[in-house]
């Protein structure tokens, strides 16, 4: 009788499981997407369409974390929320923004990397620096050590992983908070007016404030200007020397 019923459950089971198999077979199958690595490509294809017509500028903004740099960035873009001051989120590797600039030599989209500062995502991060046409190199001004890491941390990462000529703008955070402050402004400038070699690509200081939305959009604004010149001036300088090649 045992063995009976062993023999009818074993029927069953091999029914269920031919059945489950005609329906796999005969079911569409769901393709399975391919990751996607974050690309200047891939960027440009999930812009906007009245985006996507116009010149990109990737711009990196770098700093230890908590110094401000997603405040600063979202500030400039004008998505900021109200309470967002009293909600501080770390970024987890890197984060970007987009947003329409009008220069002087025509409108750009401005892509900013928002790069992360927590040690953990070192390796992740240092990869997002390279294809990138400037930097925003960010301190607490409420946090000397935060401006030393500009110096013994990102100022050689931007050595190592960007142009030899990209063009770098310092920026001071926190200014609202006044009498907090530990990094004095003139120190900065000595820095940069200094011929020391690495500072050669530092085309300007800017302390801002994002919670008063101080020096905020001003920053960017310097800098993609700044981009678009130099592109515009070494296009220019290329043509000239193909003209002189021919003659």
């Amino acid at each position: 009788m045992i063995d009976e019923i062993s023999h009818i459950l074993l029927l069953n089971k091999n029914k269920e499981v031919k059945k489950l198999m005609y329906l796999n077979s005969v079911m569409p199958k769901r393709k399975r997407k391919a990751t996607r690595t974050l690309t200047q490509q891939n960027l440009q294809k999930d812009l906007p369409l009245e985006k996507a017509d116009k010149p990109i500028v990737k711009v990196s903004i770098a700093g230890v974390g908590g110094v401000g740099k997603t405040t600063l960035c979202q500030r400039a873009m004008g998505s900021i929320l109200d309470d967002y001051f009293s909600n501080y989120k770390i970024t987890i590797g890197v984060q970007f923004f987009t947003h329409s600039v009008i220069t002087d030599n025509g409108e750009v989209v401005l892509s900013v990397w928002d790069l992360a500062g927590q040690d953990q995502f070192q390796q992740i991060v240092n990869r997002f620096l390279i294809g990138s046409s400037g930097v925003i190199l960010a301190y607490d001004s409420t946090d000397i050590n935060s401006y030393f890491s500009l110096h013994h941390k990102w100022i050689p990462l931007i050595e190592e992983f960007c142009d030899p000529n990209i063009p770098i703008i310092l920026v001071s955070t926190k200014n609202d908070l006044e009498d907090e402050k530990e990094v004095d402004p003139s120190l900065v400038r000595n820095f940069i007016s200094s011929k020391e070699e690495h500072n050669q690509n530092i085309i300007g200081f800017l302390e801002t404030s994002s919670k008063s939305n101080v020096n905020v959009r001003e920053t960017f604004d310097f800098l993609v200007n700044t981009i678009v010149k130099g592109k515009i001036e070494e296009h220019l300088k290329k043509i000239g020397n193909k003209k002189r090649m021919k003659r």
